[in-house]
Order: structure tokens, then sequence, then C-alpha cells
């Protein structure tokens, strides 16, 4: 009896803590939902934080271009012109997927929208929606738009970019959209052109002159900044006109009159800008007449000195050359050097230039000037003082000039109640106040020969938009893509020949046998 009833009490307690474990335990339901709850809650959470995420992204994100010429990515002087932008453009693709360059235009222009907030890209496929590019016409009020085209507008101007221009003629065939993008952009964007006037009557490399020693490309490179090209005879028109925001005088032969240099002088009495190429070729300077105008602004020319340069080539060891190549130790700080470092400037026969240090100046009232040199010829030049025909010059520290050696300066005023070395006198509107000058000890760097050489385009041309006061335009154009091609030697080739038909089909054959011998062990 007693074991009997200490059974039913064990059934008893066990079925007594079956029921508070039955209570404790939730229901089904009970469970389902908390389950429901908490991927609920994951869900949004992910949610919100997918969509922060992508909101920070889409504003806050980086480009990385890894081509060894910098395929995808925009100059310097684009990004800065973009980055300067204070209306809004709208470029409008006209082109059918598949043309030549479409993909370049298309990656290009999208690089251009991610730089600038005011720039918006459109496309149109002129063959598939003939609508939408009528109506675009209509808009520009034109009968009809050309095929393959970029249209660039801000307001009520516009410019078109057609297929033949992004590309060069000849083979094969480099894409060069960016310098033409960029140019439209700044004519739809600044409307009216600056004028820069260029001397002539004097010997002076002409700008409508398409040989060699013309300055016909350099004219083309100033008209994609913007620029209006007009040649200006002094003698004639006896002053400068008003419209006149920089005076480019180029590589004269022969000497300017008292009165032209007084008309130049009036000018840069009333904050003008001037440019002075002057070229000594293989002799000294030709007497030009500048050498007092220059003097006033602290800048002296070296006209008894022709520089030259020695350099070593290949197979021939080390040559006497009037080429001087300015590279990243030559270029010297300012504004206009700031982005050179990287591109190497050619100098054909140039002469020595300083500065006179001079803060008495002269016809100026209390205006003082600074003229910073802006490149230096390389340590293994020197400057000839004594030029014979038929004598191959010799250095001799004694009578020729040593480095370092100046050929290129910018002049710029300075306030005259600030310490040396503040920055330019500029009155209540941002503009300086005073005259700015640049001045090259030679010509050819900018002809149409030599233009084209990595650094020379871009140091001229910078040094009219400094001139301008055209800062943002500052920078490093748009380069042309490198077009790389494999060139072997007929040993070379008959080397990968049988490498490839020889030795590859034998290193399979092999490897394969020592395989099977293996296996079959």
């Amino acid at each position: 009896m007693e074991k009997k009833n200490i059974d039913i009490n064990k059934n008893e307690f066990k079925a007594a803590g079956n029921m508070d474990t039955e209570a404790a335990r939730p229901s089904t339901k009970g469970r389902k939902a908390i389950i429901f709850a908490n991927v609920t809650v994951t869900v949004i959470i992910a949610i919100v934080i997918f969509v922060f995420v992508s909101y920070i992204n889409g504003r806050h994100y980086a480009h990385f271009d890894f081509t060894s010429s910098g395929k995808f990515t925009l100059s310097s002087k684009t990004k800065n012109i973009l980055k300067d932008l204070d209306k809004p453009v709208t470029i409008t693709m006209l082109f059918s997927p598949g043309e030549i360059f479409y993909n370049q235009i298309k990656d290009i222009l999208d690089e251009y929208a991610f730089v600038s907030k005011f720039i918006k890209i459109e496309e149109i496929d002129p063959l598939r929606n003939r609508t939408k590019a009528e109506e675009l016409a209509k808009e520009l009020k034109l009968e009809a738009l050309e095929l393959n085209t970029v249209v660039i507008q801000c307001g009520e101007l516009s410019k078109h970019v057609l297929q033949k221009e992004v590309m060069e003629r000849a083979f094969p065939f480099k894409f060069i959209g960016e310098e033409m993008f960029t140019s439209s952009v700044l004519a739809v964007s600044e409307g009216k052109q600056t004028g820069i006037f260029f001397t002539v009557g004097h010997g002076e490399r002409g700008i409508n002159e398409f040989e060699r020693h013309g300055f016909s490309s350099l004219a083309e490179a100033f008209k994609r900044d913007n620029f209006k090209t007009i040649e200006l005879d002094l003698l004639a028109k006896k002053e400068i006109p008003n419209t006149c925001e920089a005076l480019v005088i180029a590589g004269p032969s022969k000497p300017f009159s008292t009165e032209e240099i007084n008309i130049i002088r009036k000018y840069l009495e009333n904050n003008g800008s001037l440019m002075v190429m002057l070229e000594p070729g293989l002799a000294p300077n030709q007497p030009t007449g500048l050498k007092p105008l220059l003097n006033e602004y602290e800048v002296k020319i070296r006209d008894d000195v022709v520089i030259y340069n020695k350099v070593s080539m290949p197979m021939l060891g080390l040559q006497l050359v009037t080429e001087v190549y300015i590279t990243k130790e030559e270029y010297q700080e300012h504004k206009i050097t700031k982005d050179l470092e990287k591109l190497t400037t050619v100098f054909f026969g140039a002469c020595g230039i300083e500065s006179t240090h001079s803060h008495d100046m002269t016809g100026l009232g209390k205006k003082k000037y600074t003229a910073n040199t802006l490149a230096y010829a390389p340590d293994q030049a020197w400057g000839e003082v004594t030029i014979k025909a038929g004598v191959k010059p010799q250095s001799n520290p004694e009578e020729d000039l040593t480095g370092p050696i100046s050929m290129a300066m910018a002049v710029e005023p300075i306030d005259p109640n600030a310490n040396m070395g503040s920055g330019p006198v500029s009155n209540d509107k941002g503009k300086n106040e005073g005259a700015k000058l640049v001045v090259f000890t030679d010509a050819d760097f900018a002809a149409n020969e030599y233009l084209r050489n990595p650094g020379n385009q871009d140091l001229v041309r910078n040094s009219i938009n400094w001139l301008t006061e055209k800062e943002s335009q500052l920078g490093i154009a748009g380069k042309t893509p490198d077009f790389r091609a494999a060139s072997f030697s007929p040993n070379q080739m008959k080397l990968i020949f049988w490498l490839s038909i020889g030795c590859l089909p034998l290193i399979t054959v092999i490897t394969g046998g020592l395989i099977w011998w293996k296996r079959r062990r």
C-alpha cells in the first residue's frame, strides 16, 4: 500500500510539473508573432541603412582612374572651368549608339556632370526619336540638326560640336573631344569674347600665317579659350582700343618707333596687360626699342647672350644644342606654371632676362612692380656672349653668362603700403590695379612648328589667361590620348614565332608525357 501511494504521488508531481511547464511555455501563435516582429524590425533596419548609405554614396563618392594615360580623367584646366560655372549649361548628345567615339563622348560628358552641378546631360537618338530631335531644332531656331552632334546650350547661346571635330583627321583618329567640349562650354557661358591684339609692322609672327614659323595654331588655341585675336597696326591706329584685354608682341625683328613705344606705355599706365616674345635666334637679339620700356617694369633683356645647352644623345654622346628643355626643376612657383611640373617646355634659341630689382620706378608714381621668374635654363646651359661664324661655342665662365639663367618673367604690381611679398593691388571690384606683363626671350616655342610640344601651348595659354585675369582657365588643357602600337624588329618577330609555334606546343607535350609516365608507374 505504501509503495502504491508513493507511485501515485510521483505521478501527481509529474503531472503538476508538466502543467507548470506548459503554462510557462508561450503558445504557437505567440512564438510566430515574436518571430514576425523580429524579422520585420530587421528588414526595416536594413532598408534604413541601405537608404542612408545610398544617399551618402549619391552625394559623396570618388572616381578612380587606373589607366596609365589618365584616359578617364579630365584635365586640370577643364575642372577649373567647370567648377567656376555659375550658369546652367545643357549638353545634348545627338548620337546613335554604335557610332565611332560614342562611348568616349558619353563617358567624358558624364565626368563633366560629375564635376559641376550646373552641367545637365541629355541624350537623344536622332534615328529612333526624331520628334525630340525636331523639337530641339525648333528651340534652337534651326531647320534641322546634323546627326552625330553634341549641342551645348546656355541661355540663348548654343554651340554645335560635330563628330568630325572630336577626332584628329589623320590615322589613327585620336579622340580630342575634351578640348572641343570645354571650349564650347566657355563660349556659351561667357558669351562675349575677350579681345587679344597682336602688333604688326615690325616683322612679328603672323596669326594668319600657316607656315611653320607662323602663329596661326596659337591663334586657334586662343580662340578655344574664348579669345578674339585681332591684328593691330599702332602707327595706323594711333592708339590701343579699349576692347584690348591683352597686347601681344610676337617676335619682332624691326624696332618700334618712339611714337609706338609711347602708345604702349600709355596703355600700360592705364592698367594694361602685355605679352612680349623676343627672338634672338642664333645671333644677338636685334634692337626692338622695347628695352627702355621693359626696364621701367624691372625687366632687363640680355640681348648680348644666346643660350646653349649640353644634352646627352644616344649613340652621339654629349652634344651642344640651342634647344633648352624646361622640366619640373626649372619651373618656378607661380600661378602660370602651377600645373606644368609634369610637362616639358622646349625653347629654341633664347637669350637671358634679369630683374633690375629697382623700386624707384621713374614715371610710375608710387607704384612698385615685382618681376618673378617663370622658368630658368637647365644647370648645364650657359649664355654665350661672343658668337662668331664658323666657330663652335664653348663655355667660358669668366666671360659667358652662367646659371641660373632666367628665360621668362611675369611682372605685376604690389601694394606700396604693404610688406614685401604681399599680393597685388586690387580695386573695389576685385580687379588688379597696375600693369601686368609676361616676357619670354623666345618666340619659336609658340610657333606652329613647336607649339605641340607637351608644355609649350599650356605655358603661353596660361600666360594670356593670367594677364586677362581668367584664372579659372589656368591649368593643363585636355591632351590627345596616346596611340600605343607594338613595334617589333625582324629578329623579335622570329623569336615570337618560334616561341608561339614551337616552344609552347613542345612544353605542353613534355608536360603531358611526364604526367602520363608518372601515372603509369
